[in-house]
C-alpha cells in the first residue's frame, strides 16, 4: 500500500486536475447507467408489455421500489404518446444520452493527457536535478548503463503506472460502483449471488500482479546491465578494435542480452495470462448469473424479463471497468518496481551537503589551508595527515607515482568530495560552511581529458560565464591560443564540435578548455594533467596559454612531466596518500629522494 500512495504522490501538486478528471468519471458513469437503462422502454414497446389502460398500468405495479417507480413512468409514457411516437422519442433520447457520456469519457481523458506526461516531466526532472547534485563518489560506483536506464525504462513503466494508478482510484472504480448500485436496484437477490462468485477472480488476479512485480525488477536491473555494456562498448570502441577483442565484447553482450530476453518473455508471459483467465472467470460468472436470474424470472415476479436484460447488459459493462482494473494494478505493479529502482538515485546520500545558513563567498583573499586532512574511500585510506598552506598567488605542483592521491587531494578543493579527518579551510573558514555553488565560482578547472559538450564552441565556453560577450570569448580564446583555429572553422564560434568534442584534435579541445577556463576568470585554477596527452606541438600551445592564465592566480597543477612544474613556486611530492617532500625544484634536486629519482628517470626516458 506504501508502494502504491508512491506512485499517487507523483499526482499531488495537480490535485486540481485530478480533481476534475474525478468529476468527469463520475459524469461518464453516470449518463453509462442511464444510457443502458434506455432499453427498458426499447423493450416494452418492442414486446407489446404495456397494460391496455391505465388501471391495468397501476395495478401491475409490483411494490414501492425505484425500479417499479421508473416501470411505472416509462409505461404511462407510452400508453399517452403510442409505441411508435414513444420508441421515436426514446432513440433520441438514447443518441443524446450516449452523446453526452462520451462528451465527458473525452474530457476525463482530456485531464489524464496532461497528468502522464506532467508526471513524466517531474520524474525526469527531479532524476536529473538530483544527478547534478550527487557527489564524485556516486558516480564512481554506479554503472552509467543503470542511470540511463532508470531516466528512460524506469520512467516510461512511472508513467504507465500513474494511468493505472489513475484508472485504479478514480475510474474504475466509480464506473464499477454505478453499475453495482443499478445491479442492486434491478435485483439484490441476483447481485447478492454475484458478490459471492467475484471474489475468486479478483484472488487469482492479485496473485499474478504479485509476481508481476517481481520479474518486472528483475528485468529492469538487467536492461541496466545491457544499455551499461553497449555505453562502454560504444565508448571504448577504439580499444576494443585495437586489441581485437569483438568476439570477446560480443559473448559478453549476446550473454547479457539473452538474460534480458528470458525475463522479458517471462514478464510478458505472466502479463498475457492476466487477460485470457480474466475472461474465462467471466465468462463462468456469466453462464452463473444467466443461470440464477432465469430461474428468477421463471419463477414469477421476483423479476420482470425486461429487467433481466438490462441486468445482463449493465453487468457486462460493468466487466470492462472491472478487467481495466485488474490490468492497471498489473501496470502499478510493474511501476513500483520502476518507482522504487528511481527512487534509489532520488534517495542516494548527497555527501556533500550544504548547511544550513550557509556562508555567502565571492572572493578568496589570503590563504588555503589543509589541516591533518585526511580521506578515504570506504575503508580505502587515500590520504593520510595532508599540512599545507598555500597563499594566495602562489603555484603549487602535486607530483609522485600512480595512485598515490594527487587527483583526490585537488578533488577535495572544489568540494567534489568532503574531507573525512582533519579540516580544509579558505580565508580561515572551514570549505563546509560556504554555500556550494557560490564557493565552486572560485575555481576553475581544466583536466586531462577535455569535457567538451555536444554543442557550439560558443555555447562550450558559456559554461564558464554565461553572460559573457562576443568581445570576450574573443579575448579569452587569444589568450589560449585558440583563436586562429577557431576563426578558420567555417562557422566560427557557432560551429559543433561533435560528441566530447570528437571534430577536433587534442590540442584544440584542451586551448578550448583553457579558454572556458580563462573567460571564468577564477581566482584559483586547478590544473589536472593539463598537457599528458598532448603532442609536442600541441604541450607547447598548451603550455604557453596555462602560462598565461596561471599569472596572478593561486594555481594547484598535478604534472606527470616534470619538466613542466620547474618554475612553480613549490611542489609537493605525493606518495601514498602522505606528502613526503616539499620545495622548489632546486630545492628537491638537491634532496636525495623521490622527485630526484622522478627526474632522472624522466631524464633518461627523454
Amino acid at each position: 500500500m506504501k508502494n502504491f500512495l508512491q506512485i499517487l504522490n507523483h499526482l499531488s501538486p495537480y490535485k486540481g486536475r485530478v480533481v476534475l478528471n474525478l468529476l468527469y468519471n463520475l459524469l461518464n458513469a453516470a449518463f453509462s447507467v442511464v444510457s443502458f437503462s434506455a432499453i427498458i422502454p426499447f423493450l416494452k414497446i418492442l414486446f407489446d408489455r404495456v397494460g391496455d389502460s391505465k388501471e391495468e398500468i397501476v395495478e401491475s405495479k409490483v411494490g414501492d421500489g425505484m425500479m417499479n417507480e421508473l416501470n411505472h413512468w416509462f409505461d404511462l409514457y407510452i400508453f399517452n404518446e403510442g409505441p411508435k411516437n414513444a420508441l421515436m422519442v426514446f432513440c433520441f433520447i438514447i443518441v443524446i444520452l450516449f452523446l453526452i457520456r462520451n462528451l465527458f469519457r473525452f474530457l476525463a481523458q482530456h485531464q489524464m493527457a496532461y497528468l502522464r506526461n506532467a508526471v513524466v516531466r517531474d520524474v525526469r526532472e527531479n532524476i536529473y536535478s538530483k544527478l547534478l547534485r550527487l557527489p564524485m563518489a556516486y558516480y564512481t560506483d554506479e554503472r552509467k548503463g543503470n542511470i540511463y536506464s532508470r531516466f528512460t525504462n524506469d520512467v516510461s513503466e512511472v508513467e504507465w503506472s500513474v494511468m493505472g494508478a489513475l484508472e485504479a482510484v478514480f475510474k474504475n472504480p466509480v464506473l464499477i460502483l454505478f453499475f453495482f448500485g443499478t445491479l442492486v436496484v434491478i435485483s439484490w437477490q441476483l447481485t447478492l449471488f454475484v458478490v459471492l462468485v467475484l471474489p475468486i477472480s479478483g484472488f487469482v488476479i492479485g496473485k499474478i500482479g504479485k509476481s508481476l512485480k517481481k520479474t518486472a525488477r528483475k528485468g529492469q536491473n538487467e536492461l541496466g546491465h545491457v544499455v551499461s555494456t553497449l555505453e562502454e562498448t560504444v565508448g571504448g570502441i577504439r580499444i576494443v578494435k585495437g586489441f581485437g577483442a569483438e568476439g570477446q565484447f560480443h559473448q559478453r553482450f549476446e550473454r547479457l542480452n539473452n538474460s534480458y530476453f528470458r525475463l522479458m518473455v517471462k514478464l510478458y508471459r505472466k502479463q498475457y495470462l492476466a487477460s485470457p483467465i480474466n475472461e474465462t472467470l467471466s465468462a463462468i460468472t456469466i453462464a452463473m448469473i444467466l443461470w440464477f436470474g432465469g430461474n428468477l424470472v421463471l419463477e414469477g415476479r421476483m423479476l420482470a424479463g425486461e429487467s433481466f436484460i438490462l441486468y445482463i447488459a449493465i453487468f457486462s459493462q460493468m466487466i470492462s471497468p472491472a478487467r481495466a482494473l485488474t490490468e492497471a494494478f498489473t501496470r502499478v505493479q510493474r511501476g513500483i518496481a520502476a518507482s522504487e529502482r528511481i527512487n534509489e538515485v532520488l534517495s542516494a546520500d548527497e555527501q556533500v551537503l550544504e548547511v544550513e545558513n550557509a556562508l555567502n563567498v565571492s572572493g578568496f583573499e589570503s590563504e588555503i589551508e589543509f589541516q591533518s586532512v585526511g580521506f578515504s574511500y570506504e575503508e580505502a585510506h587515500v590520504l593520510k595527515n595532508i599540512n599545507l598552506t598555500v597563499k594566495k598567488g602562489e603555484a603549487i605542483a602535486i607530483v609522485g607515482p600512480s595512485g598515490g592521491g594527487k587527483s583526490t587531494l585537488v578533488d577535495l578543493l572544489p568540494r567534489f568530495y568532503d574531507v573525512v579527518e582533519g579540516s580544509l579551510k579558505l580565508d580561515g573558514t572551514p570549505i563546509d560552511q560556504f554555500n556550494v555553488k557560490q564557493y565552486r565560482h572560485l575555481f576553475g578547472i581544466v583536466s586531462q581529458q577535455s569535457v567538451l559538450f555536444n554543442d557550439s564552441i560558443r555555447n562550450n565556453l558559456l559554461v564558464g560565464k554565461p553572460d559573457a560577450t562576443d568581445q570576450e570569448m574573443i579575448e579569452a580564446l587569444h589568450a589560449a591560443n585558440a583563436h586562429g583555429f577557431v576563426m578558420s572553422l567555417p562557422e566560427g564560434l557557432d560551429t559543433i564540435v561533435g560528441e566530447s568534442g570528437n571534430k577536433l584534435s587534442g590540442g584544440q579541445k584542451q586551448r578550448l578548455s583553457i579558454a572556458r577556463a580563462i573567460l571564468k576568470n577564477p581566482p584559483i585554477l586547478i590544473l589536472d594533467e593539463a598537457t599528458s596527452a598532448l603532442d609536442t606541438e600541441s604541450e607547447r600551445l598548451v603550455q604557453d596559454a596555462l602560462a598565461k592564465i596561471m599569472k596572478g592566480r593561486t594555481s594547484f597543477v598535478i604534472a606527470h612531466r616534470l619538466s613542466t612544474v620547474t618554475h612553480a613556486d613549490r611542489i609537493i611530492v605525493l606518495e601514498k596518500g602522505e606528502i613526503i617532500q616539499m620545495g622548489t625544484h632546486d630545492q628537491l634536486m638537491e634532496e636525495v629522494g623521490m622527485y630526484q629519482r622522478l627526474v632522472q628517470l624522466q631524464e633518461l626516458a627523454g
